[in-house]
């Protein structure tokens, strides 16, 4: 038990020095009673920065027939290419914030703020119009399960506020101790597992720290976990939309993965086109690098394949 004691103490210590020392300058002001440096973090655009459920996520989630995914992808593209200016003023917006933030100048960072949350507004309406007209091609069940799939991206947006709070925390303490920390350690956070996503048997299915992003080992299994084939091919398919599902609670989509980890029981090197066009969308122009390792067996029995990346988050 002592030995215990004594493992968790120096976990501990590894991440307290920096709430102690904000502790120690709270005294002589700039801590609030609430326990917070200034006011609370700012309310920032969510899901409307990165944009609707995509092509290839909306045709396996909504079980699009070959019609409705033609008209959902024209529907699409038209608007991604229509609000992409604004989307990229918002993620300029957001590094610039988070490097003031970064500096400890928060009254900078409010700046860039008002400049996202104008952005944000505009892309929310154009947003809210493009899953209103919806309705025209997709029938009820798949309209329910587009809102189940926008409902989990507004709660993950709502945790992204509460994990804001600890950026706004931290740029109170540089500002008051002078400045950035040059030191400090980037702080890692868990993403929350996606609704559209199963449980993975131990851990996060992602972990952000900083702008970086690892994702877990994603299998070809459905939300329940169950799989949803036998063959390569369609648990290929499935595992590359639960990574794109998992990049994208994270924030960030297939664009952003710089590296593609691709485990395969069995392999053979005819499986290299099987996977090659599963995730067709990943291996286009600028794509990652990507390591493919043959294996006996995965966490689960009957499972082909898994894929992990590490990406760079814009936000």
């Amino acid at each position: 038990m002592r030995a215990l004691s004594f493992a968790f103490l120096a976990a501990t210590s590894l991440i307290l020095p920096s709430v102690a020392s904000g502790q120690g300058y709270g005294r002589g002001g700039g801590m609030s009673q609430s326990g917070r440096y200034g006011p609370p973090a700012p309310k920032l655009p969510g899901v409307e920065l990165v944009g609707p459920l995509d092509t290839v996520l909306a045709r396996a989630m909504l079980n699009l027939t070959a019609d409705q995914s033609t008209r959902y992808r024209q529907a699409y593209d038209s608007f991604m290419v229509a609000t992409q200016p604004d989307r990229d003023s918002a993620n300029a917006a957001i590094v610039k914030m988070n490097e003031k933030l970064e500096d400890g100048d928060r009254a900078a960072a409010m700046f860039y703020v008002e400049r996202l949350q104008d952005l944000g507004k505009t892309l929310r309406n154009r947003q809210d119009r493009f899953e209103s007209d919806l309705r025209r091609f997709l029938n009820g069940d798949q309209v329910k399960a587009y809102k189940k799939w926008r409902e989990g991206e507004d709660e993950a947006a709502e945790r992204k506020q509460r994990e804001n709070q600890l950026r706004w925390d931290e740029a109170g303490v540089r500002g008051n101790m002078g400045g950035p920390r040059a030191t400090a350690p980037e702080i890692k956070t868990a993403i929350p597992i996606p609704t559209a996503v199963a449980a993975p048997a131990l851990g996060s299915p992602a972990v952000r720290v900083g702008r970086a992003l690892y994702v877990a080992g994603q299998l070809g299994v459905d939300s329940t976990g169950a799989l949803v084939g036998s063959d390569l091919r369609a648990q290929a398919e499935r595992a590359f939309v639960n990574l794109g599902v998992v990049l994208q609670a994270a924030g960030a989509t297939l664009r952003d993965v710089s590296a593609l980890t691709i485990y395969v029981v069995n392999y053979r090197p005819a499986d290299l086109e099987t996977i090659r066009t599963a995730g067709a969308a990943y291996f286009g122009a600028n794509a990652p690098i990507a390591t493919v390792v043959g294996v006996q067996s995965l966490s689960k029995d009957g499972a082909l394949i898994s894929l992990g990346a590490t990406a760079t988050s814009p936000r």
